[in-house]
């Protein structure tokens, strides 16, 4: 009796083995075993000698695992079709020599793939939002601008190449083009965009002095909502020193006066380190003067240099307020800052405020 039970349960495994299709667990030659690996957001059947074999499972869609193939019949080759559908999207050729059968799938927009690469963004876009298109068409936008840390799924097949390609949102200019192939997955797009400038890698000079810093930085050039306006062209940056505790200014000998040029958007400087409790300012000059570079929008008020008296350059650092960065190669961008003084508080100030590290949005090379 207890050997008819097991060839019982023999006869049932069997039969359940061979309920899908042409479905077999033999060492037969004429059987390979299939993989697909990949994600569906439609349901999609797998179709092999007019017969469906496998399908996607659940309200996921998800591929299904590993199954054996009969291939002693058909033309060795698996079709995939929406469940319900008789159009075919995309069909695999078996190689009959070798057992394991691995095959990439990606279905998007009717289409099917061998593969979903991730490719990253790590982009900083002053002048945002911007729009992604992949061969020409959109397929995400950034609503907001300023910092974008995402991931785009790109389907791509093998040997293929795609092009990516960003726009400001609503325009048609081309800011930045890729082209991208299967090799690129897990790539990661950077560049910093302020000024209708993009900038997407930076070399940097080596210290000169170790315990020095150095600040390889773009200027802004407006304050937001602010009182005053750029007057354009070639700008001189003036360095001060300021006791924090006594307000008294120590200019920097020689005179520490960098120019900025208008078509230049990022330069270097290299400050030594202050003593205790020092920061570091500048006037923004017109170039080769000691005039301010902004204008006042209301008669009433003066923009003036302050001569080191206001504002200080400053850069956060895992949450905590840092005024100099020792042995540190910083690059950022600078905001400004407007204070209101002078005997009859009549006078603005352009003052440097924050700088924002930027190296996270840049390819940098250091010299």
């Amino acid at each position: 009796m207890k050997k008819y039970k097991i060839l019982l349960a023999i006869l049932m495994m069997a039969m359940m083995a061979c309920q899908k299709g042409e479905l077999y667990y033999t060492n037969d030659p004429s059987i390979v075993e299939v993989t697909f690996t990949g994600s569906s957001s439609v349901p999609l059947e797998f179709v092999y000698n007019n017969d469906v074999v496998d399908s996607t499972i659940g309200q996921f869609n998800s591929i299904p695992g590993k199954f054996q193939l009969n291939i002693s019949k058909g033309d060795q080759k698996i079709y995939v079709r929406e469940k319900g559908k008789s159009d075919i999207l995309k069909s695999y050729t078996i190689d009959a020599a070798s057992y394991r059968q691995e095959f990439g799938i990606f279905y998007e927009d009717g289409k099917i793939y061998d593969a979903g690469i991730n490719y990253n963004l790590m982009i900083f876009a002053k002048d945002g939002p911007l729009d992604f298109y992949l061969d020409d068409r959109l397929i995400y936008q950034d609503l907001y601008g300023g910092v974008i840390l995402s991931t785009l799924k790109i389907p791509i097949n093998k040997e293929q190449q795609r092009i990516l390609t960003v726009k400001k949102k609503g325009e048609t200019a081309v800011l930045v083009t890729r082209d991208i192939t299967q090799a690129d997955s897990n790539k990661v797009l950077k560049f910093f965009l302020t000024r209708n400038t993009v900038v997407e890698s930076i070399k940097i000079p080596a210290l000169k002095n170790p315990q020095g810093m150095s600040m390889t930085f773009a200027l802004q050039q407006n304050v937001e909502f602010g009182q005053t306006t750029f007057l354009g062209g070639d700008l001189d940056l003036v360095f001060y020193m300021r006791d924090l505790n006594t307000g008294e200014v120590s200019r920097i000998e020689p005179e520490l006066r960098v120019t900025v040029p208008a078509t230049q958007l990022f330069v270097t400087v290299e400050l030594p380190p202050p003593p205790a409790d020092h920061v570091y300012t500048f006037d923004i000059l017109k170039k080769g003067t000691n005039e301010a570079a902004y204008l006042s929008n209301t008669p009433a008020y003066t923009v003036k240099p302050a001569e080191g008296k206001s504002g200080y350059i400053f850069f956060l650092v895992g949450g905590d307020t840092k005024m100099f960065l020792p042995g540190e190669r910083h690059v950022g961008e600078i905001a400004i800052a407007e204070e209101f003084g002078g005997e009859n508080f009549d006078e603005i100030y352009v003052t440097p405020a924050m700088s924002t590290d930027l190296s996270l949005f840049l390819n940098i090379e250091n010299e």
